[in-house]
């Protein structure tokens, strides 16, 4: 066990970077509580270490002496933490120096002392500011040395690999709170860049599901950091963002939905100053202008991110003029407007978007895999709206969106049209969609039997041909009770000549099916006509 312990902390070591001040302060916290004496009941089972830590609240953690990547604590740290460094330090100094384990981690670094000398608060602010430019380079240095372990060369185990090197960039976040969604939303935005430069460079277009794990990763981070105000020391990342998401917006991608995705959480939660959206759509704007006065062909992915400066700044006018032209040049650009949706309330603004993406959502339909996706994106559309709202406000646009989804949104349109007593449309859908009365709801066919028998009518007559063409007696007894209901909406309405008319010819085409004229005689629909 001591050669384990023993290889487990050259392991870490390796892990441990003593020129990052966050794993300076997490050696440093992990050192106090060890000789404080608050780690208590070790115990070693094969390769895992388990003990408990008494913090400010106790907490249980375990080590995995064979990879220092694989740990857990019951604290609500994210990553590799003081609880599991004090662990370390506990179990070490059974056979070990810790003392020597410390002095020989600090001689890699030429920064000093870990253990400083106490100094003001401002010393340390200013500390801080000093090297926080440093900090976005060691960062960048540390991503893009840890792609270097991504397997690259099989497509179908980037995703896997890439996803395992997340995994571990996230185990050793800064011990410091407020710094670990930037740290996440850089190690994310880092990652994607380095997958779609790969992706492109091989032709590997089944990274799709690991880029929008990318971007969902970075839009957790981006809420974090947007939902309070960021400090100076985050200054030299912001600028380091605000510059280069023009990499994002003039990349060539094969996954250019994720890509506009990606720019619009950059531009939406962090880089909320209108100057800087103001100059970014300028720069966007001229480029534009310039390819158009050349004739070169537009990137969508750079319109797309000028459309979206647009958007949060307020030109509408110059967003859904933009939106048309590529809408009509066969870009799908009503898949990325549920976004912006979600940043607008049931006004004006709100109407007009939707307003302009309702001729391009049949099209990106037809681009739908299957019904399922359909209906997906339908679930993703109307998240992004208050239909309450939408519906007190601007029935009419509401019933025209519905009207855009079907076939998927029948249900929804369906319950607008029995709601308002429109039964002859909602009947008139049912048929659309190929509803049999078996799929209603029994309650609104009463309701509408009652009110308006007479739209009933085709389905009905529908329904009869459907069940005698499945020529088998449970489909014979359906189409029997469905002749009934015929029939008394023909009495009903006094067109007794009408219904033995149609029976008439049901008995005609069906001479030969004894199984279904036995039914009838059963169901008493023959009177005393026999068959």
């Amino acid at each position: 066990m001591a050669a384990l312990l023993n290889d487990y902390a050259k392991k870490l070591q390796n892990h441990l970077q003593p020129e990052r001040d966050s794993h300076q302060k997490l050696v440093q916290k992990g050192l106090l509580l060890y000789r404080q004496h608050l780690v208590h009941d070790k115990r070693i089972s094969g390769r895992f270490l388990r003990g408990k830590v008494q913090d400010v609240t106790p907490v249980d953690c375990g080590l995995d002496l064979f990879d220092p990547l694989f740990f857990d604590c019951s604290c609500p740290h994210d990553g590799f933490c003081r609880h599991l460094m004090a662990l370390f330090f506990s179990a070490y100094s059974e056979e070990n120096s810790v003392f020597d384990w410390v002095r020989e981690w600090k001689r890699r670094s030429t920064d000093g002392d870990i253990l400083q000398s106490v100094k003001r608060a401002s010393d340390l602010l200013e500390k801080k500011a000093e090297t926080s430019g440093q900090n976005i380079s060691m960062w960048l240095d540390d991503f893009h040395t840890a792609f270097e372990e991504i397997n690259v060369n099989d497509e179908f185990l980037l995703d896997l690999s890439a996803r395992e090197v997340y995994r571990r960039l996230t185990l050793f976040l800064p011990v410091e709170r407020e710094w670990e969604p930037l740290y996440k939303l850089t190690a994310a935005y880092e990652l994607f860049k380095y997958i779609n430069t790969i992706c492109l460079k091989n032709d590997f277009f089944s990274s799709t599901a690991l880029m929008q794990f990318l971007s969902g990763e970075a839009e957790e981070a981006a809420n974090q950091l947007s939902s309070a105000a960021l400090p100076f020391v985050f200054d030299p990342f912001i600028a380091y963002f605000r510059e280069n998401t023009r990499e994002l917006a003039e990349s060539v991608s094969l996954y250019e939905l994720e890509t506009v995705d990606f720019y619009r959480i950059l531009w939406s939660r962090l880089l909320k100053k209108e100057n800087w959206r103001k100059e970014e759509e300028a720069r966007l704007r001229k480029e534009i202008l310039n390819s158009i006065d050349a004739g070169e062909n537009l990137s969508s992915t750079k319109v797309l991110c000028f459309i979206h400066l647009a958007f949060l700044l307020g030109n509408d006018d110059t967003a859904l003029f933009f939106l048309r032209q590529l809408a009509q040049s066969g870009v799908n650009t009503a898949v990325y407007m549920p976004y912006w949706f979600l940043e607008l309330k049931a006004d004006e603004r709100l109407f007009r978007y939707i307003s302009a993406a309702l001729p391009m959502i049949p099209r990106l339909l037809e681009t739908c895999g299957d019904d399922y996706d359909k209906a997906a994106y339908m679930r993703m559309f109307f998240r992004s709206i208050n239909e309450q709202a939408l519906s007190a406000q601007q029935l009419k646009l509401l019933e025209k969106l519905y009207r855009a989804f079907l076939p998927v949104s029948a249900p929804k349109y369906g319950d607008i049209l029995f709601l308002s007593a429109r039964y002859r449309e909602w009947a008139e859908l049912q048929t659309l969609i190929g509803n049999t009365p078996e799929d209603m709801a029994k309650e609104k066919l009463e309701r509408v039997a009652k009110q308006a028998p007479e739209v009933l009518l085709p389905l009905y007559h529908r329904a009869v041909g459907i069940c005698i063409g499945e020529k088998n007696r449970k489909s014979y007894q359906k189409a029997v009770r469905y002749l009934k209901k015929l029939k008394a909406i023909y009495r009903k309405r006094h067109e007794e000549e009408r219904w033995y008319a149609f029976f008439d010819e049901i008995k005609e085409r069906t001479k030969r099916m004894r199984a279904f004229q036995e039914e009838c005689r059963r169901g008493n629909l023959t009177d005393a006509d026999g068959i």
